[in-house]
């Protein structure tokens, strides 16, 4: 492949997400069920991508002071080893350039992540603990109401995670798949143990 076509390649690539789009992290973030699960995502992410560009910023710098050192060293080479550093110039010349795509993709996923955190207010660990049964409540009723509509009945697992969190599942007067809370079993059983 010519020179030009690879460079238009390039081009192209560059014109791309290689990560997630920002309508993939707008719209599909996990733990849109409840803020606080929504906030510790995008913490999640940013931490996860901060890393990677700490660990990209180091790797870059070891490729500078290799390249520093090959044309060091070209001035005095000759023959075969002139030729071997000419090629490993070329190639971290080359990683330097394809980092800057994962570098460009990496800082919009962080300020797409960045915008996100500016609209949620800042929570506590307590804070979100709290608010971690409501979380799983809505997650694990959304898993059921999609189980139901697409093999028309909830998995063994849906039912188990729902009954750990104090919900029941069964079937209602009219045969349709119904719910309810820990709170309700509770007062049926002590009108039961009345009787």
């Amino acid at each position: 492949m010519d020179m030009s076509k690879l460079q238009k390649l390039q081009k192209q690539m560059r014109n791309v997400p290689f990560g997630m789009s920002v309508f993939q992290i707008e719209k599909f973030n996990r733990g849109q069920e409840t803020s606080e699960r929504l906030y510790r995502n995008c913490l999640l992410q940013l931490n996860q991508k901060l890393m990677a560009l700490k660990e990209c910023q180091f790797r870059r710098q070891r490729y500078e002071i290799d390249l520093e050192e090959i044309e060091d060293k070209l001035k005095t080479a000759e023959g075969f080893e002139k030729r071997r550093l000419e090629v490993d110039r070329e190639e971290k010349i080359y990683k330097l350039e394809q980092e800057i795509k994962l570098i460009e993709d990496c800082c919009i996923e962080c300020a797409t992540y960045a915008k996100i955190l500016e609209q949620l207010p800042e929570f506590t660990r307590a804070q979100f603990e709290d608010a971690e049964s409501t979380y799983w409540e809505r997650k694990l009723l959304n898993d059921m109401r999609r189980e139901v509509l697409s093999v028309g009945h909830v998995g063994k697992d849906t039912m188990e995670s729902l009954e750990q969190i104090g919900v029941a599942v069964g079937r209602n007067e009219q045969g349709q798949i119904a719910y309810t809370k820990a709170k309700l079993l509770e007062e049926a059983d002590e009108h039961l143990l009345k009787e």
